[in-house]
């Protein structure tokens, strides 16, 4: 029975490439055409062929399959059973050829067009312009148009292609790609910590300066994780002011302890600009994340960008100081 059963198993196989080898996807192709237009002089005349050549190719189908798929009459034509079946899995093959050959033209594309971007303002501010410049140095064909805010976007009601997010996704039916984590860190400039000592722990706060950035009176109560979770601390300070790109320049000047984003600080820090203080005390974020339309072919351009993207914030953030809580 084995040998039964594996002689019939190759009789099988070897009918199939058989068969494969005889079938012309064109032939397919046509075939689908005259199934939907319902006659052949109708696919003759979107096909731009003689009505003859395109009787003929379906005839040649027909016999490569072994199988009849149209019923002729003198006007119109109707999909046998086996015709219907293999249309619509022809349609569906067809379609999936399509799209991978597209896919593979699209990706050969030279990144090209407008891309239109939306970022945080700080964000956009202090990492994502000097980095579009570079992109836009190493493809000259590209442009981007570039929205800084706040406020929540959903990409395809604003007709972007691109939005970079700190917050949760507007729509789960996105796509998105993660760039970076959002820890805040505290540091200060090696003057102020020269001028005022470096602080040992939680408790010598109170006799530190630190940038304010949510009122005008002299202190405010800031959250921070640290070892034993999160807890409220009361710090106060002779300047305040409004946004990171503020608070890094207040720092940078010497005139107190700062909570800024660990990516923006991190060159900073390198370059002996800052230091971090307090390690084990900040503020644990979210993600910074690139959200996009879902979009069934990417442009060549935006593919680039992202890719871009990944490489600029994987680097940055694999040399950022870590907060040092559990």
């Amino acid at each position: 029975m084995s040998a039964y059963r594996d002689a019939r198993r190759g009789n099988r196989e070897k009918l199939l490439s058989n068969m494969q080898q005889r079938i012309d996807l064109n032939d397919v192709a046509v075939f689908n055409r005259v199934a939907a237009a319902g006659s052949f002089s109708a696919a003759a005349r979107e096909l731009d062929m003689p009505r003859a050549t395109v009787s003929r190719i379906v005839a040649r189908l027909e016999a490569a399959l072994g199988a009849q798929l149209l019923y002729r009459t003198t006007r119109r034509v109707v999909l046998t059973e086996l015709g219907r079946s293999f249309h619509e899995a022809a349609s569906e093959g067809l379609g999936l050829v399509r799209a991978a050959g597209e896919a593979v033209m699209a990706a050969r594309a030279e990144p090209s067009g407008l891309l239109r971007v939306s970022a945080p303002i700080n964000f956009g501010t202090m990492l994502l312009i000097p980095w579009i410049a570079e992109f836009l140095d190493a493809h000259p064909k590209v442009r981007i148009s570039l929205r800084l805010a706040d406020e929540p976007i959903d990409p395809l009601a604003e007709g972007l292609d691109l939005a970079i997010l700190t917050g949760p996704q507007p729509d789960s039916s996105h796509l998105s790609r993660r760039l970076a984590a959002s820890s805040l860190i505290l540091v200060a400039s090696p003057a102020y910590l020269a001028r005022r000592g470096v602080p040992e722990g939680m408790d010598s706060v109170v006799d530190h300066d630190f940038v304010l950035f949510s009122s005008d009176r002299e202190s405010e109560k800031w959250s921070l994780d640290g070892p034993e979770g999160r807890a409220e601390i009361t710090v106060s300070g002779r300047i305040h002011v409004r946004g990171p790109h503020a608070e890094l320049r207040a720092a940078l000047c010497g005139l107190g302890i700062a909570l800024l984003p660990a990516a923006v600080t991190a060159p900073y820090i390198a370059a002996g600009e800052l230091v971090q203080v307090l390690p084990d005390y900040g503020r644990r974020g979210g993600t910074v994340t690139a959200v996009y339309p879902a979009n069934r072919h990417q442009p060549a351009a935006l593919r680039a960008f992202l890719d871009f993207l990944v490489a600029q914030t994987a680097g940055r953030e694999s040399a950022q100081p870590s907060l040092r809580t559990g």
